[in-house]
């Protein structure tokens, strides 16, 4: 089955409006917003929750012609079937065997209409649920496939590996889910074990890790890392740096990643993407510069 991609630019996912920008199965490029994706799930769960709550609704008022397709020809049947008994004739009602003939005979049309009824019903239901879950599972596998475009382990101008983000996710996605918190969803990542992974940074000690935290954790734990790191550039002669400090990164470059930081605390993902493609021209300047 065709798949979405992710469209890099010499080595670097492109971005649109601080949105990575993907290719679909047609070959359109589509630049994809995570935080419009999130609130997309979280309509379509409340969409789906609404619709079952009105078909119980429906289901529990309506139990009574449960089954019948055609209300009408199933009203006149049942007209027809009080006539006769109400036009019986005193010696009539001594033969028992009509009476109950009678009621079978209306009993087994009801139980045919509301077998057909039942099964129609679960033909739509499942149908249904494929789709919410065709779409739901698209739409969680894309907010997932955004991480990886963003982590500083596989994208911007100095990644510190050598592997493109497509082909990290191919390899290291099967350690992450989507599970629900409340109303927010949240990328949780998972060890070899099937562990989840916690987190041993400052205050969320003992917490579930960010996707960057156990992505760091999982790419530490994987037995050929050391082949796939990237070499570090060196930080210039005494002509290099465009205005650096001591450690040879510039005042801006400080001041973006300190704000990347506090984005990533308060969870905003479009700030994270803008400050991250911010970050990474500023990157690439300063590399220009001490070139």
């Amino acid at each position: 089955m065709a798949e979405w991609t992710l469209k890099l630019v010499e080595g670097v996912p492109e971005l649109q409006e601080g949105k990575p920008v993907y290719i679909d199965p047609d070959g359109k490029e589509i630049a994809l917003d995570a935080p419009m994706m999130h609130g997309k799930i979280l309509d379509l769960n409340t969409e789906g929750k609404k619709r079952r709550e009105a078909l119980e609704a429906a289901q529990g008022t309506l139990k009574i012609f449960e089954g019948i397709e055609d209300l009408s020809e199933w009203k006149g049947r049942a007209d027809e079937a009080l006539e006769h008994v109400a036009n019986f004739q005193d010696k009539d009602w001594l033969k028992v065997e009509k009476v109950e003939k009678l009621k079978q005979e209306m009993k087994d049309a009801h139980n045919e209409q509301l077998s057909n009824a039942q099964k129609a019903y679960q033909a739509k239901e499942g149908e249904y649920q494929e789709t919410i879950g065709k779409k739901d599972g698209q739409i969680r596998k894309l907010l997932i496939s955004n991480r990886f475009a963003t982590s500083p382990l596989f994208s911007g101008s100095e990644p510190k590996t050598t592997l493109p983000p497509e082909l990290a996710e191919a390899y290291f996605g099967k350690h992450f889910k989507i599970e629900e918190e409340g109303d927010e969803l949240r990328i949780v990542g998972y060890d070899k074990n099937g562990d989840q992974i916690i987190s041993h940074q400052g205050d969320r000690v003992g917490e579930i890790a960010d996707f960057d935290e156990a992505m760091e954790m999982i790419f530490e734990s994987y037995p050929g890392k050391d082949r796939l790191l990237r070499a570090k550039s060196g930080s210039g002669g005494a002509g290099g740096g465009g205005g650096g400090g001591d450690d040879g990164i510039s005042p801006d470059i400080k001041k973006l990643e300190a704000d990347y930081a506090k984005a990533v605390e308060a969870k905003d993902g479009k700030l994270m993407i803008t400050l991250k493609n911010r970050l990474n021209e500023a990157r690439k300047k300063q590399k220009q510069n001490a070139a």
